[in-house]
């Protein structure tokens, strides 16, 4: 009688340890590189859930490439020269950036990353008698956070 008692008590100690030791290595996987970002929900859009600083850098820089293509195109339809150029050398400063970062210079990532950013702004100006309300200048606010939280992930590689 005693044995049974043992055995039911093993079979508990181990299912226990087992949940616990799995509820661990579920919250190891799960790390969120996004929780201190400017913008955590555009962030964890972007990143998708990996949980390697690198790879994550490299989405949110190609991500934020093909919208700056995008924007680049809606500057050349609504006639802003000034927001094609900036999004034209927004788009070199970003693929040097992914140079930077495979070559893991984390000092030139983030100066290029620095000026994409200010190119961002620069259009901002360009825009700022329409107070950010025309498609372009929405557009531009969306490159604006993309950019922030890019330099935010670009902190966390070495």
């Amino acid at each position: 009688m005693a044995i049974k008692h043992y055995t039911s008590f093993s079979l508990v100690f181990l299912a226990t340890a087992t949940i616990l030791l799995a509820g661990q290595a579920h919250g190891i996987r799960h790390i969120n590189l996004c929780r201190r970002a400017d913008y955590p929900k555009l962030c964890r859009l972007v990143v998708r859930g990996q949980v390697n600083p690198y790879v994550a850098m490299a989405s949110a820089i190609n991500q934020l490439i093909i919208a700056t293509y995008k924007a680049e195109g809606l500057a050349t339809r609504s006639g802003s020269k000034d927001c094609r150029a900036s999004y034209s050398d927004a788009i070199s400063n970003l693929k040097t950036s992914l140079v930077n970062l495979r070559s893991h210079d984390k000092a030139s990532l983030e100066i290029n990353l620095a000026a994409a950013l200010t190119d961002y702004v620069d259009c901002d100006d360009g825009l700022e008698d329409f107070d950010g309300r025309t498609p372009l200048g929405r557009t531009n606010g969306k490159l604006h956070r993309m950019a922030s939280n890019s330099l935010y992930l670009a902190s966390l590689t070495r």
